[in-house]
């Protein structure tokens, strides 16, 4: 594995939060407060990030396994790992099956979802095997893309003169409490709390302290992202915006300019399918680190092995309904656990050993009194 550079670290921290989120409508339970939800669910992300870096500042140079080794123990860090890896590799499959149901639905119909699965993994496979450098200078190059094609389409929208302010409004119509009971658990959970996989590639960073700010400020960029996208989806559509499963689809399909350029719900799509690839991939590296520190095995004899593992599971889930059910459903609030719980009880642990460290002796305290 290389050394990530700060800027590398940044534009990673952007593209796996942004990731999938514009194929859902955050939110959607306070309706067009559905925006405060968001940012209300990404300032209590923040503070998770601050546990994770908080964790990470105790040897910055450590990996997940030995983070974990360092608090638990050797065997708790072998059991809380294997958890992590099979963690990493379900969020994984579920990314791969996300990608298989929107690319069968919208440009492939013709093509059956197995063949499109198959086809995304073996390139993710591919860049995994390749090592995490390989990874983070191809989102490096789609960031460039996303960056200038979000950018072109909030240009466009604006010009179509969509944007309507009267549409968020009133504000907190149905009082402050909607909006937290739409934060927590849902949006907090997806995709705010979900850097703890950065606990697997920040020892790799080049200069932690760089690394840390990096991390801080790629966070909050795309919590904006994410609530400005939610915000414009609610100004162009209303109401309509809580029923809609793909809502900035619908927004981009409204453009037209001079009667010649409309139809640009392709290049949606294709933005879609960066950020699954992007979320896809880091998960499954993350999946393949974590039992390489486990069983000292190299990536590229785990690899494949991890990745049959995901295109089988992501066959599991009968139909897509049921896929959407349990994302949104058990596994959002199971989620909650490896991304928060455990973070945080491993730190306060880390916090009380070091409470104990520091706390002298009663022979100590003694010498001290008489003045030795």
């Amino acid at each position: 594995m290389s050394r990530i550079g700060t800027y590398q670290l940044f534009v990673m921290v952007v593209m796996f939060h942004i990731g999938s989120t514009p194929l859902f409508q955050l939110g959607s339970k306070a309706k067009q407060d559905s925006w405060l939800a968001v940012l209300l669910g990404a300032a209590g992300g923040l503070l998770i990030m601050a546990v994770f870096i908080k964790l990470q500042q105790r040897k910055s140079d450590a990996g997940l396994i030995a983070l974990l080794q360092l608090t638990a123990g050797r065997w708790g860090a072998a059991v809380i790992g294997l958890l992590y890896a099979v963690y990493f590799a379900y969020q994984s499959m579920r990314n791969v099956r996300d990608f298989g149901e929107l690319t069968s639905l919208s440009l492939l119909e013709n093509n059956p979802k197995w063949f499109i699965m198959a086809v995304i993994l073996l390139i993710a496979g591919y860049t995994v095997m390749n090592g995490n450098e390989s990874f983070f200078r191809t989102t490096q190059l789609l960031f460039l893309i996303m960056l200038g094609s979000y950018l072109l389409l909030t240009v466009l929208i604006g010009c179509n003169g969509l944007l309507q302010l009267r549409m968020v409004r009133p504000v907190m119509e149905q009082g402050p409490m909607s909006i937290v009971h739409a934060a927590f658990p849902d949006i907090f959970s997806f995709p705010f709390t979900q850097g703890v996989i950065f606990l697997v590639f920040w020892q790799y960073a080049e200069n932690w302290k760089q690394a840390r700010r990096a991390s801080y400020w790629g966070y909050i960029a795309s919590a904006l992202f994410i609530v400005f996208m939610n915000a414009m989806s609610v100004m162009v559509l209303g109401p309509l915006a809580s029923m809609s499963s793909m809502p900035f689809l619908e927004v981009v399909q409204l453009v037209q300019v001079a009667e010649f350029i409309e139809r640009l719900d392709v290049v949606v799509t294709v933005l879609l399918f960066i950020g699954l690839y992007v979320k896809m991939t880091a998960f499954y590296l993350a999946a393949t680190i974590v039992l390489r520190e486990l069983f000292r095995i190299p990536v590229r004899w785990i690899a494949a092995p991890v990745g049959a593992l995901i295109y089988a599971a992501a066959f599991i889930e009968r139909n897509n309904t049921v896929h959407l059910a349990v994302g949104l459903g058990i596994s959002l609030r199971l989620s909650l656990v490896m991304q928060v719980v455990i973070p945080i009880l491993l730190l306060l642990l880390a916090l009380m050993r070091l409470h104990g460290a520091k706390k002298p002796t009663g022979a100590q305290a003694a010498a001290e009194r008489s003045g030795v």
